[in-house]
């Protein structure tokens, strides 16, 4: 007895689903590994130490990651 069209669907979707979210996981993953951050990247390496924090602020970036993800 086969599963009818209906089921099938909604396996496939929900298999598209979980996989959109762990693709996106790891990437998110991947761009906190790498050195430095968003802030560093527009403002440069002549940066002063208070212009970047007031950007981290801006951006968030001083929240933790599961925060930021979600956000």
């Amino acid at each position: 007895m086969s599963p009818s069209i209906s089921v099938l669907i909604a396996q496939r979707v929900a298999l598209g689903i979980l996989l959109v979210l762990a693709i996106s996981v790891l990437i998110f993953a991947g761009t906190q590994i790498l050195p430095g951050d968003v802030a560093q990247a527009i403002l440069g390496q002549s940066a002063t130490p208070e212009s970047l924090a007031n950007l981290r602020e801006q951006l968030g970036l001083n929240q933790p990651a599961y925060i930021r993800y979600f956000h």
